[in-house]
């Protein structure tokens, strides 16, 4: 009775709705044909006048041939009632219009009508309605060329129709409160409509109108409100006619037939559905429902009260009652498979080196494993009844907890890992493993937590952490050691010319700046040989302390290159800045004075500096930068030490 009244209601939906699309579509038809004979009428009257020999011949004619045109048009007028101006214009600026007077200036050649006729030629021209300023009414100028004795085409005629009754035909209601129509031209413009305010829009489902045939249905929707609507094409305008119905009232009354429809059907079943509860109640229902009372009381152990049910003796309660016997044998087999199942498990649970503890979601124990004895302290019966969180710390209980919403919702199942507490106390480190419990339906009911001491473990990972950071505490030692050099602090040679030709390619590639700076600490032999190894160290440590503090841009490298030497690389740097650095640096090492009682150029302690840029010389390597730089520290100590020499550039 259901999928009857289910295929009712569709049947009665269909019927309905192509009911009312055949109404639309009869109302459209009736809109088309009444505008395509209006238009017809007109169309043949421009036809006509188009014909007529003083009316082409207008600019050539005198007074009184253009005043029986006139005549002419104001007699056709009075014929027509639909027809408003009948009037022709020339290429001369003449014009023949009855009961109007022109503008100073109007000029027919430029007006729509006009245009519109010349781009049509032989055709006939429909424009789009216009409101007349005077009189408010709605009007449409039909327009065609006139054509010349001599070829070619000097002027139009044209006729101006009120379309007022198609407005009022468009706004009536038929069939349906919220029926009407509108028109709208070739490009899918809105021209005629009851609505004022939407003329001039466009239609939103144009393109799959005008790509279609002449007529056909459509739904669309405009702002919130869904259409059933019918469209045809008017043959002698070009225009589109389109009539529209709201699909709610359309379907109002059809889903209420409906719902009356179910509902009948619904009574009905129910009152057969009784009938034959009743009929075959004795017969089929009531075994089958004291076969299920049975089941389910052997299935709980329980005896049946009263008197136990006789089966009829027929075809259903021989069956009930082999199946009652059947199911009792079966789900006694099934007890005692159920029983040795539980002796293996509960073997198995004990026997396990690690505490397997069952608790309910909120956490309560209900049983714990003999190992619980061994990390825990407590005795297997002591456990239920007491919560997981008593055997962790209270800091690590939110986390237990967090731990515990996780298995129940994304089936979480860790390792995790807690600080523990004995029974005597005392603390230790446990590893948890989860899983959960579930009933028939894939509920979760209970959760199973595997716990194992790993307290060995942690304090064999703690001392690999130990032994590992230790190591990478010595491997970075040596890694400084390898790039440092031990004297002075300073970079050393390696690490120097590897900075130099990363900086060296960086120059070629960006064209950045790049300079060089040389130093040599002056008579450092003598130096040596007069105050020892010992003071020449010290020596080189204060040089290698200020030259740190003088070269203090994070980017320029200062390292020992060799001896007495050292070098400074100055990235982004010109000559003229690595210049000025040279000299700063001469004259602070001036200013430690440190005694020097064996040098040939002063007092105290100097240094002579080769300065060189990579800009201005045509290099391929860096070590041709380091060469010119070394060039001009040489001839710094040529021209007598403790100065600077800038390598001038050279192509």
């Amino acid at each position: 009775m259901a999928i009857f009244g289910v295929l009712l209601s569709a049947l009665l939906y269909y019927s309905e709705t192509s009911k009312a699309r055949a109404l639309i579509s009869r109302t459209s038809h009736g809109v088309t044909l009444f505008i395509d004979g209006y238009f017809t009428e007109i169309v043949h009257t421009v036809a006509v006048l188009e014909e007529n020999k003083e009316i082409r011949d207008a600019m050539a004619l005198g007074d009184d041939a253009r005043q029986r045109v006139l005549d002419g048009y104001r007699s056709i007028t009075k014929a027509n009632k639909n027809i408003t101006y009948i009037y022709s214009g020339y290429e001369n600026g003449l014009m023949l219009i009855n009961d109007w007077t022109r503008p100073a200036g109007f000029n027919p050649t430029t007006r729509p009508w006009y245009r519109a006729a010349m781009a049509t030629k032989n055709g006939t021209s429909i424009g789009l309605p216009y409101q007349e300023v005077k009189t408010k009414e709605w009007l449409v100028s039909t327009s065609r060329a006139l054509k010349q004795p001599g070829g070619g085409y000097g002027g139009a005629v044209a006729v101006d129709c009120s379309v007022d009754q198609i407005i009022h035909l468009i706004s009536q209601h038929d069939e349906y409160k919220t029926e009407f129509s509108f028109v709208m031209d070739r490009s899918g413009e809105i021209i005629m409509h009851p609505d004022q305010s939407v003329l001039g829009t466009l239609f939103p489902e144009r393109e799959k109108i005008l790509q279609q045939v002449s007529e056909g249905d459509l739904t669309y929707r405009s702002g919130n409100v869904e259409y059933f609507a019918h469209y045809n094409r008017i043959m002698s305008t070009g225009w589109t006619v389109v009539t529209g119905v709201e699909k709610k009232e359309i379907l109002r009354p059809i889903i209420m037939e409906m719902l009356s429809l179910l509902g009948l059907t619904g009574v009905i079943a129910v009152v057969m559905g009784r009938v034959q509860s009743v009929l075959l109640s004795r017969r089929l229902s009531r075994p089958l429902v004291e076969l299920g009372k049975k089941i389910k009381a052997t299935i709980a152990g329980d005896e049946q009260d009263g008197d136990e049910y006789v089966y009829p003796n027929n075809e259903i309660g021989i069956m009930a009652l082999e199946i009652g016997q059947l199911a009792a044998k079966e789900l006694t087999a099934k007890t005692r498979e159920l029983e040795a199942s539980e002796e293996i498990y509960k073997t198995i649970l004990m026997a396990s080196p690690d505490d397997i503890t069952i608790a309910d979601l909120s956490g309560n124990v209900i049983m714990v494993s003999e190992a619980a004895n061994r990390i825990f302290g407590y005795d297997p019966c002591e456990g239920p009844g007491m919560s997981v969180m008593d055997f962790i710390v209270p800091e690590d209980h939110e986390r237990a907890r967090a731990n515990i919403v996780k298995m129940i919702h994304e089936n979480y199942t860790g390792p995790n890992e807690y600080r523990a507490i004995r029974k005597d106390g005392s603390c230790f480190d446990i590893e948890v493993n989860n899983s959960l419990i579930r009933d028939r339906q894939g509920n979760p009911v209970r959760m199973v937590l595997i716990v194992r001491d790993i307290t060995n473990r942690k304090k064999a990972q703690q001392q690999i952490q130990a032994l590992v950071h230790q190591l990478e505490i010595e491997r970075d030692l040596a890694q400084r050691n390898s790039l440092t050099d031990s004297l002075t602090g300073l970079s050393n040679r390696r690490f120097f010319d590897t900075v130099l030709q990363a900086e060296f390619s960086r120059y070629l590639r960006s064209g950045s700046q790049l300079s060089l700076i040389m130093i040599d600490v002056d008579h450092f032999k003598n130096y040596n040989d007069h105050y020892g190894h010992l003071a020449g160290d010290d020596c080189l440590r204060q040089i290698a302390r200020t030259l740190k503090v003088v070269v203090e841009r994070g980017t320029d490298i200062v390292a020992r290159y060799g001896g007495e030497e050292f070098v400074v690389i100055l990235p982004d740097t010109d000559i003229q800045g690595a210049a000025a650095l040279a000299g700063h640096i001469a004259e602070s090492v001036r200013a430690l004075a440190l005694p020097h009682a064996t040098s040939d150029t002063a007092d105290y302690v100097t240094i002579s500096l080769g300065v060189a840029s990579a800009a201005g010389h045509v290099l391929t390597d860096s070590s041709q930068l380091v060469a010119l730089a070394d060039q001009a520290m040489y001839q710094a100590k040529n021209n007598g030490r403790n100065r600077s020499v800038v390598l001038s550039a050279s192509k």
